[in-house]
């Protein structure tokens, strides 16, 4: 787990975050206005999960995903304590009306509350169905998780998930990750 600088604890202080495969194949840059959304929401959320989908686009060499849009849990998800079910009600709509201006999905974000930002077997196996899964057109989705309890303690870990592959690429911060 990888705890949050002190500017970046509330967000709000927070202008970029990125992270970075350790090969830097594949980069994240999250705004912090997306940050303080995803902080926000968790904290309306807690004690319970919740999640939603990241969109962006990508550099022109692929490498770099940036995000530009955070989607909070549509109104037909599922939180419970310990587990989070997305819904899918007026996602494929949003995303349609992103897709005309370039923006597409990225992946998928999530928040264990009072927990690590680590993922679930469970949160793994619905990454790697989403890599195979055409209808996405994401073979390679990022999960972004946030653990903790909102806006005091909060970590975050992101990761790839390619098709075929069994493990996760784990995405470090720019500050512990010298070549993002």
């Amino acid at each position: 787990m990888t705890p949050l600088r002190e500017s970046e604890k509330l967000g709000k202080r927070q202008t970029l975050r990125r992270s970075c495969s350790a090969d830097g194949r594949f980069n994240l840059e999250l705004p912090g206005r997306i940050i303080d959304e995803m902080l926000e929401l968790c904290g309306r959320s807690f004690p319970l999960e919740t999640g939603g989908i990241l969109v962006g686009f990508y550099s022109d060499d692929s490498r770099f995903a940036h995000v530009t849009n955070l989607v909070p849990a549509p109104i037909d998800s599922v939180s419970n304590r310990f587990s989070f079910q997305r819904g899918v009600r007026g996602v494929q709509k949003f995303l349609n009306q992103m897709w005309l201006r370039r923006r597409y999905y990225l992946g998928e974000w999530h928040f264990h509350p009072g927990g690590s930002a680590s993922p679930s077997g469970m949160d793994s196996d619905q990454m790697k169905s989403i890599a195979y899964a055409g209808s996405y057109h994401c073979p390679e989705p990022v999960l972004l998780i946030l653990g903790g309890d909102p806006p005091q303690q909060v970590t975050f870990e992101s990761y790839v998930y390619l098709k075929g592959v069994r493990n996760p690429i784990v995405l470090e911060p720019e500050a512990s990750a010298n070549h993002c």
